[in-house]
């Protein structure tokens, strides 16, 4: 449970997310991506693939197998709408990402 400080600093930084180019690019993307069955299947799809690929052993990366998947997801990729999702979304979890990194590192939990 946080104290009343910590709760309002919280608050705070979400807010100021929610004012970066990122996360409005992404909120934008996601409900162009809710309104289309297609492009949110071939995101799914582009995901399934990508969880797919990181399963592969290091020593198979470089198997038919594992070019194959590269291949399809490729594709699907080509596609702009998913393009642009998976740019927009990738640029707002690395911004997230730093956003809890600095706090991480600022509080000093390193045994």
């Amino acid at each position: 449970m946080l104290n009343e400080k910590l709760a309002k600093t919280a608050d705070a930084v979400t807010s100021a997310i929610k004012e970066t180019q990122e996360y409005i690019e992404f909120q934008r993307q996601k409900k162009i991506v809710r309104s289309d069955p297609q492009t949110r299947k071939l995101i799914e799809d582009a995901r399934n693939l990508q969880k797919r690929l990181m399963e592969i052993p290091e020593d198979q990366r470089n198997s038919d197998y594992a070019e194959s998947l590269q291949d399809e997801y490729e594709e699907i990729a080509e596609n702009t709408a998913v393009y642009d999702y998976a740019r927009a979304e990738s640029a707002y979890m690395t911004m997230i990402q730093e956003v809890l990194g600095s706090i991480i590192e600022n509080v000093d939990i390193d045994v």
